[in-house]
C-alpha cells in the first residue's frame, strides 16, 4: 500500500511539473504583450503592504477610481429607472400607453441587454477598456435624452432597446476595474461602496423627479433631458481620467504603478485585458459556476425588473399622491444604502455566503408583509416594501465571488457576459408578472417575487459551498505535494492564467 501511495504521489507531481512547464511556455510566449509584466520586469521596488507608500497609493486609487465607478454605476441605474418615475408623471397618458405596452417597455430595455451583450464582450477585449466605456456612456446619455421627444409606444420601445444594448457593458467594466486595482480583501468593501448606488439611485432619482414635477410645463420630459445630460458629461470626464488598470493610470508615477501591481499580486487574477482565448472560453463553459451565476441573476432579475418598472406604482397604490410617492422612494433607497453597510459587517463577521442569504431573508419578510398586512394599514405595507429593497444587496456578494474567484481575462469576460444575460432574462420576465387585472395589489407578482427570492438564497448557498469544497481540496493537495512541484513562475500572477490553471488558488467563500 505504501508503494502504491508513493507511486501515486510521484505520478501526480510529474503531472504538476509538466503543467508548470506548459504554463512557463505560455508565459514566455505572451510576456512581451502585457504592460504589467513589462513594468515589473523593468522596475523593482521593495514592497511592504503596510508601508506609508503603499497606503498612499491605495488612497490615491480610492480618490480616483471609486468616485468614477460610483457615478457611472449610479447613472446607469437612474437612467434605467427613469421610466418608472415618468409613469407617475404622465407619460402613460401622453404616449397613449396601454398597461401591457408599459409592461413591455420595462422588459424591452433588457432585450437590448441580450442583443448588446455578446458584441460588447467582443469589443471590450479589442479596444482600450476605459475609452470604450467612456464613449458608450456618452452615447447612452444621448439615447436617454431622446426619450423626451418620444410620444408613442414604438419610439419609446426603440430608445429603450438601444439604452439596454449600450449600457450593458457597465457592470463588466466595473467588475474588471475593481479586480485590477484592489486586493481580494479590499474588493468586498469597494464593491459595497459602488453598489450602494442601487439605493442612492432611488434617493437621487426621487428627489430630482420631485423637483421637476413642480415645473408643470416640463415634467417627465425634464427627467430624461436632465439624466441624459448628466450621463453625457460624465462620459467626457471618464474619457480623459478613467484607467482600466494600474499600468494605464497616468496619475500614478512609474514606482507607484509597480506598488499598485504588487498590492494585487496575491489576487492571482491579473490586471490587464488580454486577447481572446478559446481555451479559456472552453474552460468557462465547463465551469459549473458559470451556470450558477446565470441562474442567480435570473432569479434576482425577476423581482428587480418588476420593481424597476412598477416600484413607484406599488407605493402609489398604497394611497399616496405623486409628490409623496416620489419622496417615499427616497426612503426605500436610503434603507438600501444602510442595509448594504450592515450586510458588509455581517460578511466580515461571518462570510459572503451568509451575508448574501441574510439580505434575502430580510426581503422575504418584507414581501410577506406586503402580502399579509391588510390594505387598512398602508404604513406597515410600505415598511414591507422598504425591506424588499434589501434583496439587491445580495448581488454585491455575487459580484465579489466573480472578482476574487475567477481568473483569466477571457474567462472573466465570459462570466460577466453570462451575468448580464441572466440579469436580462430575469428583468424581461419580471414586469410581465404585473397584470393590470391584478392592480393595485399585484398579488401574483408579489408571490412570484417571494418564490424567486427563496430560490436565490439556495443558489448562493450552493455557490459558496462549492468554493469551500474547492479550497479544502486545494489545501489537502498542497499538503501532499512535493516542494519541487510548487515552484512558481516569476510574475505568473499577472500573466493570463485562469483560476483552474493557477496552483493553490484561494476562492472567496
Amino acid at each position: 500500500m505504501a508503494d502504491l501511495s508513493t507511486k501515486s504521489m510521484k505520478t501526480e507531481n510529474n503531472q504538476l511539473e509538466a503543467g508548470v512547464e506548459q504554463l512557463t511556455g505560455d508565459f514566455i510566449d505572451v510576456a512581451g504583450r502585457d504592460k504589467a509584466l513589462r513594468l515589473l520586469a523593468g522596475r523593482h521596488v521593495d514592497f511592504n503592504p503596510n508601508s506609508p507608500e503603499a497606503k498612499r497609493v491605495r488612497w490615491k486609487i480610492d480618490m480616483r477610481i471609486m468616485p468614477m465607478i460610483f457615478i457611472i454605476y449610479c447613472l446607469q441605474l437612474m437612467d434605467k429607472n427613469s421610466l418608472s418615475y415618468a409613469a407617475i408623471m404622465g407619460i402613460k397618458d401622453d404616449a397613449h400607453l396601454t398597461p401591457a405596452q408599459y409592461s413591455w417597455l420595462g422588459s424591452i430595455v433588457y432585450f437590448g441587454y441580450l442583443g448588446g451583450d455578446i458584441p460588447a464582450t467582443y469589443l471590450m477585449q479589442r479596444v482600450p477598456l476605459s475609452k470604450y466605456i467612456s464613449v458608450m456612456c456618452m452615447i447612452w446619455g444621448i439615447v436617454v435624452a431622446l426619450h423626451a421627444v418620444c410620444h408613442d409606444f414604438a419610439t419609446l420601445a426603440a430608445v429603450r432597446f438601444f439604452l439596454g444594448a449600450i449600457e450593458v457593458s457597465t457592470v463588466p467594466v466595473a467588475i474588471y476595474i475593481t479586480s485590477a486595482f484592489y486586493t481580494k480583501e479590499e474588493q468586498i468593501t469597494r464593491v459595497a461602496l459602488w453598489y450602494t448606488t442601487s439605493g442612492w439611485a432611488n434617493v437621487f432619482g426621487g428627489f430630482l423627479t420631485w423637483t421637476i414635477y413642480h415645473a408643470e410645463s416640463f415634467r417627465w420630459q425634464g427627467v430624461f433631458v436632465l439624466y441624459g445630460a448628466m450621463t453625457f458629461v460624465t462620459g467626457i470626464f471618464l474619457f480623459f481620467f478613467l484607467a482600466a488598470s494600474p499600468s494605464e493610470a497616468k496619475w500614478l508615477t512609474e514606482d507607484e504603478k509597480v506598488i499598485a501591481l504588487e498590492r494585487v499580486r496575491g489576487n492571482r487574477t491579473g490586471t490587464e485585458v488580454w486577447k481572446f482565448s478559446w481555451p479559456q472560453l472552453r474552460e468557462a463553459l465547463l465551469d459549473v459556476r458559470l451556470y450558477l451565476v446565470f441562474l442567480m441573476l435570473v432569479s434576482t432579475g425577476m423581482p428587480n425588473g418588476g420593481l424597476t418598472a412598477f416600484g413607484p406604482t406599488i407605493v402609489s397604490g398604497f394611497g399616496y399622491d405623486v409628490p409623496t410617492t416620489q419622496l417615499l422612494n427616497m426612503g426605500s433607497g436610503a434603507a438600501q444604502v444602510v442595509g448594504t453597510f450592515l450586510a458588509l459587517l455581517i460578511a466580515k463577521w461571518t462570510n459572503r455566503t451568509i451575508a448574501g442569504i441574510y439580505t434575502l431573508v430580510v426581503a422575504c419578510i418584507g414581501t410577506s408583509m406586503m402580502l399579509g398586512i391588510p390594505s387598512s394599514n398602508n404604513s406597515a405595507r410600505y415598511g414591507g416594501y422598504v425591506l424588499v429593497y434589501q434583496f439587491p444587496i445580495c448581488i454585491l456578494f455575487i459580484i465579489t465571488f466573480m472578482t476574487a474567484g475567477v481568473a483569466g481575462s477571457t474567462k472573466k469576460f465570459a462570466f460577466s457576459c453570462v451575468y448580464q444575460l441572466g440579469y436580462a432574462v430575469g428583468n424581461i420576465i419580471g414586469p410581465q408578472t404585473y397584470s393590470a387585472d391584478d392592480a393595485p395589489n399585484y398579488y401574483i407578482a408579489k408571490y412570484t417575487m417571494l418564490a424567486f427570492l427563496i430560490v436565490t438564497g439556495i443558489l448562493i448557498g450552493i455557490y459558496g459551498s462549492l468554493h469551500h469544497i474547492w479550497n479544502k481540496r486545494s489545501e489537502q493537495h498542497e499538503a501532499f505535494s512535493m516542494p519541487e512541484a510548487s515552484r512558481a513562475i516569476e510574475n505568473e500572477e499577472f500573466a493570463d492564467f485562469t483560476d483552474f490553471q493557477l496552483r493553490n488558488f484561494k476562492y472567496p467563500v
